[in-house]
């Protein structure tokens, strides 16, 4: 997973950073759920372990199969 320091202003996410990839990719925004502002490194520690045993990534795999289904 790579990280890009970023603005929101509550329509468009401003990178502050240059992001890692080129082109139209998909990206994955998360919010913290408290108003304090937290690394990237304590972001992947709320992260650890959530959605434990309800095989979330296979959940993931299979809707976004199914995304790419529908668009062709």
């Amino acid at each position: 997973m790579q990280t890009v320091k970023a603005i929101y202003d509550g329509k468009i996410i401003y990178p502050l950073d240059s992001a890692p990839v080129a082109g139209i990719t998909e990206v994955l925004v998360i919010f913290p759920t408290d108003t304090k502002i937290c690394s990237p490194e304590e972001a992947r520690k709320r992260l650890k372990g959530a959605g434990r045993g309800e095989f979330m990534v296979d959940k993931l795999l299979k809707a976004r199969s199914e995304d790419i289904a529908i668009e062709r």
